[in-house]
């Protein structure tokens, strides 16, 4: 197998079409291409209260992460993985373990107390990645502390 250039970026309104192809060969319920779809995507990519990367392998988007945050009165902010979806002819080569830590950083760097994803008992994949980054379980919900609680 010859060796493969991998990269993250940014998450790009043209990157609509790659990320529905992801979503349906991974078995999520995609929506219809149609121009409030695309409305909505590019919503997404311009929110400055989220964050949308992609996985490139040999250039062609293989993966994604989608991050929202939202400030707690208690807490502080707080970040959630609202979606990390590999291709399924890409995974296995560490392109999630790789959205995973980037998804830590950019909420570290925001200032998050943690970072939640939620994992159920159907994704043994993602459970299986999660725990191996040092996730911490609270039922279907994946925990990372980013900030130790002050004692």
């Amino acid at each position: 197998m010859p060796p493969t250039s991998t990269r993250l970026r940014r998450g790009r309104r043209t990157d609509f079409v790659a990320i529905l192809g992801i979503l349906a060969s991974s078995g999520y319920p995609v929506p219809l291409p149609d121009r409030a779809a695309l409305r909505r995507f590019r919503r997404v990519v311009t929110d400055l209260g989220s964050d949308l990367y992609v996985a490139l392998l040999d250039d062609r988007v293989s993966g994604f992460v989608y991050v929202t945050y939202t400030r707690d009165i208690t807490l502080g902010t707080r970040g959630r993985i609202e979606a990390l979806v590999v291709a399924p002819d890409a995974r296995r080569r560490g392109l999630g373990a790789a959205l995973a830590e980037l998804a830590l950083r950019r909420a570290a760097g925001r200032g998050c107390c943690d970072l939640r994803c939620t994992a159920s008992p159907s994704m043994t994949a993602a459970q299986r990645l999660l725990a191996r980054e040092g996730w911490r379980t609270i039922g279907e919900e994946y925990l990372f502390d980013l900030v130790p609680i002050a004692q």
